[in-house]
Order: C-alpha cells, then sequence, then structure tokens
C-alpha cells in the first residue's frame, strides 16, 4: 500500500517524512526558547540581566512560531492533495474489483461484511500516511527529548520508557477486540442503516405512507440501531476502562520527574533555566510517549482496516473473465443446462436445452418462479451452470471474453438501472458512445418518448431527479420507455428484453414492440413477457414450468397442443372481454 502511495505522489509522499522530522524538533526547540525567555526576563527581575537579552529570545520566538504556522499550512495543503489523489486512486481500485467480481459473490454473507470492513480500509488508504507522519514526529521527539533528559537524569528517561510499553501493547490488544466486535455488528449494522435510508429517501416515502408502513420501518430501525449502540457501548467501556490504567501513569511520570528536576535545581546541579527547559521537554517527552502509543494503536487500527481492503482487492472472481472474443452472428445453445443458487441446493433450472439462432425472435413465457429470469442470468453470463452447457458460437460460455459477448448483448432488465443524478441523454446513452443526436432522436421516436422529453425544459440535459434545478420526475412507463431506448442504443446483435412495458398501456406497447422488430431486422430478439399481444408475434415461444421446459412452438402451434399456453393465453384473454 505504501508503495502505491509512493507512486501516486513522490514530492508529496517524501514532504509527509521531511514535514514529520522538522514537527518533532521545531517543538523542542520551541520549549528551549521559550524556558529562555523565562530565565532571562527572571535576570532582569532579579537585577542580574539586560532586556535586550529578553527582546532577542523574544524575537526568536516569534520567528519559530511564524515559521511553525507557514509549515503548518503547505502541509495542510499537501495534506489534501495527496489524500485526494490516494482516495481517487484506490476508489478506483476497488470499484474495479466489484465489475470483476461475479454476481454470486454478492449473494454471500461473509462477502457482504468483508465488504462493508472493505470501505473502512478506503479512508485507512489515506490516513495510514498521515498516521505513519504523526508518528515519525513523535519518534523524533521522543529521542530528542530522551537524549536531553537522559543526560541530566537516567532515572526520569526510563521511567517514561517502562511506563509507555503497557500502554502500546494494550492499544494493539484492544485493536483486534474492537475489530471482532466490527465484525460481528457487521450485519446488524448493514439493516438498521439500510432501513434508515429506506425512512429518509424520497423516492420510498411514498408507498410507505400508503401501505402505513413507516412505524414497523422505524421500530426496526431503532430495535437494530439499540442493538447495535449497545454492543458498541460496551466495547468502548471495556477499552476505556483498560486505557485508565495506563492514562493514569502520564501525570505520576510528569510528577516525580519535576520533583527529581527541582531536588537538582536546589543542589545547584542545574539553574532556573534548565529547570524549566527540562520540565518543558519532560512534559513533551511524556506526551510523545504516549502519541507513539497512539500512533501505535490507529496504525495497527488502520493496518487491520487496509487488510480487509487487501482481501478484497485479492480476492479472485468465482467466474473467471474467458479469452475467446465472439463475433456475430450469434448462435446460441443451451444443452441440458441444470442451475442452483450457491445458497440453495434445489435446481432453479432442470435439464434445459435449446437454441436461440440468429435472427430468429424468440418469446420467453411461463408463471411467476417459472425460472424465467435465472435463464436470462446464465445467458447473461451472471452464473455458470451446475451442469451442462451454455455454447456460443459452438465456444462454451465460460471460455466468451466478457467484454466483446457485452458489446454484442442488448439487456432490458425489469428492474433496469436509472441514475438519477445523470441527464436523460447520459441514461440512454449509458455504455455506449458516439451515438449522434439524430440517432438518439430518432430511436426516442420508436418508444414513444420524443413527446413527454421535447416538452421538457431542459430536453435531453435533464436529471432524473426533481431534487437538481434541471430535474423532473417521470412516470414508471415513461422510465420504461427510456430503458427500451437505451437497449436499441445498444445496437447488439441479441436484444433481451425482461418485461420491458409492463408499466406501458397496451396500444404504447403495440407500437413499441412493432417499431423494436422492424429496428432489430435481421438480429435476434428473446422477449419476456405476460402479454400475449406481445408474445405471439415471435417466430417461437418457449413455455417454463418449475424450472423445465415444457412447451416449444409458435403460437398457433401452442394453441393446438393445449397446454399451459392455452390456458395462459385464454384466461388473459377472458380478461379483455
Amino acid at each position: 500500500m505504501f508503495s502505491e502511495q509512493f507512486r501516486i505522489s513522490r514530492p508529496l509522499f517524501v514532504w509527509k517524512f521531511i514535514y514529520a522530522i522538522y514537527d518533532g524538533l521545531s517543538s523542542i526547540f520551541y520549549v528551549y526558547v521559550a524556558a529562555q525567555i523565562i530565565n532571562s526576563v527572571t535576570k532582569v527581575a532579579l537585577s542580574n540581566g539586560t532586556a535586550s537579552e529578553v527582546y532577542r529570545w523574544i524575537a526568536l520566538l516569534l520567528v519559530t512560531e511564524v515559521a511553525m504556522k507557514f509549515v503548518t499550512t503547505i502541509n495542510t495543503l499537501f495534506d489534501r492533495k495527496l489524500g485526494d489523489k490516494v482516495e481517487l486512486a484506490f476508489n478506483n481500485k476497488i470499484m474495479s474489483k466489484m465489475y470483476d467480481l461475479a454476481q454470486e459473490q454478492f449473494e454471500d454473507e461473509k462477502f457482504n461484511t468483508k465488504i462493508g470492513r472493505a470501505h473502512d480500509g478506503l479512508n485507512a488508504a489515506g490516513r495510514t500516511l498521515t498516521e505513519i507522519s504523526w508518528l515519525t514526529s513523535s519518534v523524533v521527539r521522543f529521542f530528542g527529548a530522551f537524549f536531553i533528559i537522559i543526560a541530566v537524569s537516567p532515572w526520569v528517561g526510563i521511567l517514561v520508557v517502562v511506563f509507555s510499553i503497557p500502554g502500546i501493547l494494550l492499544g494493539i490488544y484492544q485493536n483486534r477486540y474492537s475489530e471482532k466486535v466490527y465484525k460481528e455488528n457487521e450485519p446488524t449494522e448493514r439493516i438498521a442503516y439500510r432501513t434508515r435510508w429506506l425512512l429518509i429517501d424520497p423516492h420510498s416515502m411514498p408507498e410507505i405512507r400508503l401501505v402505513n408502513g413507516f412505524s414497523a420501518l422505524l421500530r426496526q430501525w431503532e430495535t437494530y440501531k439499540v442493538k447495535m449502540d449497545n454492543s458498541y457501548y460496551e466495547m468502548t467501556r471495556k477499552n476505556s476502562i483498560r486505557g485508565l490504567v495506563t492514562d493514569l501513569s502520564q501525570p505520576l511520570v510528569e510528577t516525580i520527574a519535576t520533583v527529581i528536576y527541582f531536588q537538582s535545581l536546589v543542589a545547584g546541579s542545574i539553574g532556573l533555566d534548565k529547570f524549566i527547559f527540562l520540565r518543558g521537554l519532560t512534559e513533551q517527552f511524556v506526551n510523545s510517549v504516549d502519541a507513539i502509543a497512539t500512533s501505535f494503536q490507529n496504525m495497527d487500527q488502520r493496518f487491520i482496516e487496509l487488510a480487509n481492503f487487501r482481501e478484497i482487492l485479492n480476492l479472485e472472481t468465482s467466474l473467471a473473465n474467458g479469452t475467446v472474443v465472439v463475433e456475430k452472428p450469434l448462435t446460441i445453445e443451451f444443452s441440458n443446462v441444470s442451475f442452483h443458487y450457491p445458497s440453495a441446493e434445489k435446481n432453479v433450472l432442470d435439464d434445459i436445452s435449446f437454441v436461440i439462432l440468429p435472427g430468429s425472435k424468440l418469446a420467453l413465457v411461463g408463471e411467476n418462479g417459472a425460472g424465467k429470469s435465472t435463464l436470462l442470468k446464465l445467458l447473461q453470463r451472471q452464473y455458470l451452470p451446475t451442469s451442462g452447457q451454455i455454447l456460443v458460437n459452438g465456444v462454451d460460455i465460460k471460455d466468451i471474453e466478457q467484454e466483446s459477448y457485452y458489446s454484442e448483448l442488448s439487456s432490458l432488465s425489469q428492474d433496469f438501472l436509472t441514475v438519477s443524478h445523470l441527464t436523460i441523454k447520459d441514461n440512454i446513452t449509458l455504455g455506449t458512445s458516439g451515438r449522434s443526436t439524430e440517432k438518439i432522436d430518432h430511436v426516442l421516436e420508436l418508444v414513444g418518448a420524443d413527446g413527454f422529453v421535447g416538452r421538457l425544459k431542459h430536453k435531453l440535459e435533464t436529471r432524473l431527479d426533481t431534487s437538481f434545478k434541471d430535474g423532473t420526475d417521470l412516470s414508471g412507463g415513461q422510465l420504461q420507455r427510456l430503458g427500451v431506448a437505451r437497449a436499441i442504443l445498444r445496437d447488439g446483435d441479441i436484444m433481451i428484453l425482461d418485461e420491458p412495458t409492463s408499466a406501458v398501456d397496451a396500444k404504447a406497447e403495440f407500437s413499441i414492440f412493432n417499431n423494436i422488430y422492424k429496428e432489430h431486422e435481421g438480429r435476434t430478439t428473446l422477449i419476456v413477457s405476460h402479454r400475449f399481444s406481445t408474445v405471439r408475434k415471435a417466430d417461437a415461444i418457449i413455455v417454463m414450468d418449475g424450472g423445465r421446459i415444457t412447451e416449444y412452438g409458435s403460437h398457433e402451434e401452442l394453441l393446438k397442443h393445449g397446454g399451459l399456453y392455452k390456458e395462459m393465453f385464454e384466461i388473459q384473454a377472458e380478461g379483455y372481454k
């Protein structure tokens, strides 16, 4: 991690250590100058000195303080610059790793706990160098004071060192204990703060009001928050009691040192200036020991957090990227595919076999829970089959190079992604580039979105969030039209639409799908829908029930067959009478 920080900005990295050494030495020098001022003032008061000597020391103190202010200001600016660079680099690392990992890994609770702890590591990446800088400064101050003090009173130096060891060891123990508590509470914390977010999210609040769910969610937030807080309070209580024992040693050591220096002053071994200097130096000495112990404790905590961060960065994906680049047109074959999710034992898909030919129009129907969405996830290479094979142009899908495959898929899921703080244009061109304004306008017209987009004050530059002055709030049907527009703009060889127009009226849906088929002519379209007015236009329809393919054929063939498809079609047709 330090090599990464050094690579990010060598000058800023080096500056931190130069500043640390300066800070440690300047504080000792400051105590020395302050002691000389008091001593020279005392001499003048006793008629044994001159005012000019006092003024010289005061002038030197002013120069020292001004220099410290300038250097501290420069360090603050450098700290910010280095922190920003480190934050950017390490956030990019964790985001890239999230992209590389397989979807199934995100469904594991232990993995989610690691992710939560890794987020703390993001902050630790920037703070670690600052902790080392503080530690370096404290060590310089410690040894500078130690060598001066030990020359006058070796016992004082040894006493401070001996009293510091338990504090350092205790700090490390407390970190291990605290990390254990944090990990145990991570699932509780996740539930608490996700509930909290729902209760302050303006998009969730209307439905929460309508279902009278506020009180139930508030109770859940309070229950989990109190449980988490009680656990953290108990951790803090135990750490505070243990820490009090070592904290009490600091005033005791300073008192003993002051008595020893006073005895030396009375005996004539040292003068008043040395007494004042040593007294101030001892206070710095004791504080530096305390700072070293604190820095060790903080650094140990940072290293724990960085270890969590590294654990995620070093994690191998359970679905490695392949090396075979695919070229269109794509032929995809499911061959005896069965699948169950990693956290389950029962198959969601069982012995699925069918072929998607180039240029075909395929529909997938079935009751809820039949396995349709899971089949699409396998088709989209989010999971690999538990058994059987999925072949893309004759190559096992696990060996396919992911980016080349995804570039040929135009997908729209039921819960499609909208980024509310981005504009309409940014949302519908997400993942694509080089689309002309004319092409975008044409696609918006195909999906019937040109009318409402054209009426917006900022047109395509409108954000999808009313909390921005250039934002708006679109209906579910309008958002779905934009989702379909994005799928069309991707211009992939295979278009996969999972309930793409469930919030759109039947008349608009009919028009949209006519335009989709026309625009995507000669390429493959796969549609999942419960509306048979859309499904019946497909060349072939796959009927799923209980994770299996139970029927396959055209609309007319399936009606003649008299199975589940006909039953569902007639039920829906009856509803329109």
